[in-house]
């Protein structure tokens, strides 16, 4: 009889042990729950969202792609401002991330300066005013070295047209030495979306800043 009791005591004592841990394992599993991070549903929806977004803007520019407008000497083509970033290349300046429409119609990006630090000078900015993301820009490239043929930087001789030409040269697209600029221009190539490839040191101005665009369409 007594071993009997002592096996009932035995068997108690196990399944209150298992119960305890069963109570302290279930407690701290709840105290350390984390909200489950966003499906990659969500995100792909919300990035489809945005690139919606961008693709209305652009298609509602004065124009689409790539234009010379001869009474301004001016090769222009709209954007969408995105991120923003600094690097050190040459010479250490900020870049912005801008998205515009391929010849397909297909969104792509590419990467435009907008303030480049010289050594011993005020910073030299391409801006006409502070851009914010999600904003409609023109990415314009405009002076007396700037043809409908494309541009000629060595006819230029201020440090911006300089560095310019330096950062264009970086990657030679061709065997007569084509640079990315000129290769956008004149074949239509994509300018890198990856800054340490090169990127545009063109001017950007707000289309606030514009006068009406409608007479242009068409100036090529």
């Amino acid at each position: 009889m007594n071993r009997f009791v002592k096996w009932i005591l035995v068997v108690v004592f196990l399944l209150a042990v298992v119960g305890c841990l069963v109570f302290i394992f279930g407690n701290l599993n709840a105290l350390m729950k984390v909200d489950p991070a966003p499906s990659s549903v969500d995100y792909s929806e919300d990035v489809n969202h945005k690139n919606e977004e961008i693709e209305s803007k652009l298609r509602n520019a004065p124009w689409q792609g790539l234009r010379f407008i001869r009474q301004e000497q001016t090769w222009r083509f709209y954007g969408v401002a995105g991120e923003t970033k600094q690097i050190d290349f040459i010479q250490p300046m900020s870049l912005v991330k801008v998205y515009y429409l391929e010849a397909d119609g297909d969104l792509n990006f590419t990467w435009a300066a907008t303030e480049i630090q010289f050594s011993g000078k005020p910073a030299y900015s391409l801006i006409s005013h502070p851009i914010q993301e999600g904003q409609l820009i023109g990415v314009q490239l405009k002076g007396d070295y700037v043809t409908q043929n494309g541009v000629y930087w060595e006819d230029c001789e201020s440090d911006y047209c300089h560095l310019a030409q330096m950062i264009d040269t970086m990657i030679v697209l061709d065997d007569v030495g084509t640079g990315l600029t000129n290769g956008f221009i004149r074949y239509g190539w994509e300018p890198p979306t990856y800054p340490m490839y090169g990127f545009l040191c063109w001017q950007i101005i707000s289309t606030n800043d514009e006068p009406d665009q409608s007479s242009l369409i068409g100036q090529e």
